[in-house]
């Protein structure tokens, strides 16, 4: 199965269920949805697995009563990774993790002992594969559920990794989807007075609001302050903040010791904070700027500086530019988010340059021009 968009291959290939987790989870792009609805249609053994895990989760959801911690969840799901190895015997045992974002993951990994009939052998696979993914279903919903429930005595970190996006559900309803290599920290006793965040690198969120309890998102440069909207926020190395706002209105202020008073941003406002200046353009926001929640790469005139953050983010790459003159171009192109030597190109088409790359390190350089060793 595809992972990105476009309809899934049927033939010789396996099932994808990074791609089904998040289907299951509603977090599929709409493409993807559509490429998981044609698989299952087209696979009618693995629809009846999917079948099986919804049976279970909304089983345990009903059922669950107390909060699991994130840091309980291997613990449990090695328990039931051991149980079931230690009664299979099979030739085949479907090894499950939770991948980045808590989507449940099967490598299938087989032994080296004798195979037993075929039929019964596909059996047997399909058999764990339902045991398997309906307890991590079980387990992963009941924690992202219940992770949050209370009010926390201590700050809770969420970080992400070079290239994964995570979705954190608050215990106020809120919503929160961490870009690639971000930090947000929920501050000790969020929801009891107040709800305050702080943010390092880019997040969306999603407000439920609360006139008693402001939602406060803080930045090294900038305090961001929901009057009942969704919004997304970005940071830069250099102190930058830019934020969107797709719904609602937010109130913008630089750093607290500028004392400059904060500015109302409405749907479709942008506000770029740099020092202690505040700058707004107002309608500017279009569904481009939240893209990269979807997985993709939107870019209009945007400065290569900030290109230069995402690739950071999103590949681990530095992004050095040589001259004074491609450190003030301007990148204008739509990318999928998949393989680094993809985005490159585009980047070096659109911009009509070179690319030179050594180990993580990529130059940047006009078409013709040599990199200094």
């Amino acid at each position: 199965m595809q992972n990105e968009s476009g309809p899934p291959s049927t033939q010789g290939q396996e099932a994808d269920w990074d791609a089904i987790a998040r289907f299951l989870a509603g977090e599929s792009d709409p493409a993807e949805s559509r490429a998981v609805e044609q698989w299952l249609a087209a696979h009618p053994t693995d629809a009846g697995v999917v079948a099986a895990v919804q049976r279970r989760a909304a089983m345990a959801e009903r059922r669950a009563t107390v909060a699991l911690s994130p840091s309980g969840v291997e613990s449990a799901l090695a328990s039931v990774r051991s149980r079931l190895d230690a009664d299979a015997g099979a030739s085949a045992r479907p090894r499950l993790t939770i991948a980045d974002g808590g989507a449940p993951r099967v490598d299938a990994r087989r032994s080296t002992a004798p195979r037993v009939a075929a039929s019964a052998g596909r059996r047997g696979i399909r058999a764990w594969q339902v045991a398997v993914l309906a307890s991590a279903a079980a387990l992963v919903l009941v924690v992202a559920r219940q992770r949050s429930v209370g009010t926390p005595t201590q700050a809770r970190v969420y970080a992400t990794k070079v290239g994964a996006r995570d979705s954190v559900q608050l215990s106020d309803g809120s919503r929160v989807i961490l870009a690639p290599g971000s930090t947000l920290t929920v501050a000790a006793g969020y929801g009891a007075t107040s709800r305050e965040l702080t943010l390092e690198g880019a997040a969306f969120f999603d407000v439920k609001h609360d006139d008693a309890k402001p939602f406060i998102v803080k930045t090294r440069g900038a305090e961001i302050r929901d009057l009942g909207t969704a919004f997304s926020v970005k940071t830069d190395e250099r102190g930058g903040v830019s934020v969107a706002v797709t719904h609602g209105i937010v109130a913008l202020r630089g750093p607290i010791e500028s004392a400059k008073p904060a500015v109302e941003l409405r749907a479709g406002d942008r506000g770029m904070v740099q020092g202690a200046e505040v700058a707004v353009s107002r309608g500017s926001v279009t569904d481009d700027d939240v893209a990269w929640t979807r997985g993709q790469l939107v870019y209009h005139d945007t400065p290569l500086l900030e290109v230069r953050d995402d690739l950071r983010r999103w590949y681990g790459l530095e992004l050095k530019l040589e001259g004074a003159d491609m450190a003030r171009r301007t990148l204008t192109a739509t990318m999928a988010a998949d393989a680094s030597a993809n985005v490159l190109q585009v980047i070096a088409l659109a911009l009509g340059a070179d690319i030179v790359q050594r180990g993580d390190t990529v130059t940047l350089q006009m078409t013709g021009r040599s990199t200094t060793p």
